[in-house]
């Protein structure tokens, strides 16, 4: 915790907003929250006073108490606060002339998400059409998304799942570089977990199915072939002819039986996005 956070935290705990703690330092309340954001640090003069006026000594605003100083180690970070929206454009529109803010990163999201910065602080629109699996209803009361990251997201994943608080999915790829999980709260709210992910197993290029090492097909002189699976390929050539849609159909019941979707509706709109990318049906 830094002095700054310090100084927010009690302020909080001693029921003083930014604007009542400036007058009574007679400061200005942008120098407040400079503190509080670690822009600036105040003068001994200043935290003499605050001392005083929280009722604490200096060493416990200057951080000296070792306890002070430590802090729980939690793997998650706050992201952002996503509000999702219907008419996405429309949003974006109305959010930057109410914040007086431009969006900078539309090149990168497309219209997936963008972010306003306001007081240090990141508030996004999301664009409901990309939440796989989420409530459409104009009129539901689950419009925003909490977005928390992380170092390690395969180890997140395996730490919730393990919890059983909820109904998690499976790692997805947005892009190249942006992986991520949902986890379902018991208000049907959607908490999305990305961070840094390493693919290290194998997805059948086929059906999408996870591969371990008893599940991979073979080619046509008995050796073994990693890109798809014994279910879908063996001795060098496909089981089935089928079509891209009939394969969709065909794994929605296993998305379902695995717990990776609730419903034949979320399944088969995760399959429409995910198996048209497989190397069997993008040659």
């Amino acid at each position: 915790m830094t002095i700054g956070e310090q100084i927010q935290h009690i302020r909080i705990e001693k029921g003083l907003t930014q604007e009542r703690l400036a007058e009574m330092l007679e400061v200005s309340r942008q120098s407040v929250s400079k503190w509080e954001l670690g822009q600036a640090i105040p003068d001994v003069e200043k935290i003499i006073r605050m001392s005083e006026l929280f009722d604490v000594s200096t060493d416990t605003l200057l951080l000296r108490n070792p306890e002070d100083m430590e802090e729980k180690k939690n793997p998650l970070h706050l992201g952002s606060v996503y509000l999702v929206v219907k008419d996405f454009e429309k949003s974006v529109a109305f959010y930057e002339k109410f914040l007086d803010v431009k969006v900078d990163n539309r090149c990168r999201s497309g219209n997936k998400f963008v972010e306003f910065y306001v007081d240090n602080k990141c508030i996004a629109l999301m664009n409901e059409d990309n939440i796989i699996g989420h409530c459409t209803d104009l009129n539901s009361p689950y419009k925003f998304v909490q977005n928390y990251w992380v170092e390690d997201l395969l180890s997140e994943y395996e730490r919730v799942k393990a919890l059983n608080i909820g109904h998690v999915t499976k790692i997805r790829e947005a892009y190249p570089t942006y992986h991520y999980f949902h986890l379902t709260d018991p208000d049907n709210n959607i908490i999305e977990v990305t961070g840094g992910y390493h693919m290290t197993e194998n997805i059948c290029q086929s059906c999408g199915m996870k591969m371990s090492e008893g599940d991979f097909a073979t080619n046509a002189d008995g050796s073994t072939n990693k890109d798809y699976c014994k279910y879908c390929y063996a001795d060098g050539g496909f089981i089935k002819e089928q079509t891209l849609e009939e394969m969709i159909e065909s794994c929605i019941p296993f998305l379902i039986q695995d717990g990776d979707c609730k419903t034949e509706e979320e399944a088969r709109e995760l399959l429409q996005k995910e198996l048209p990318s497989l190397k069997r049906w993008n040659p």
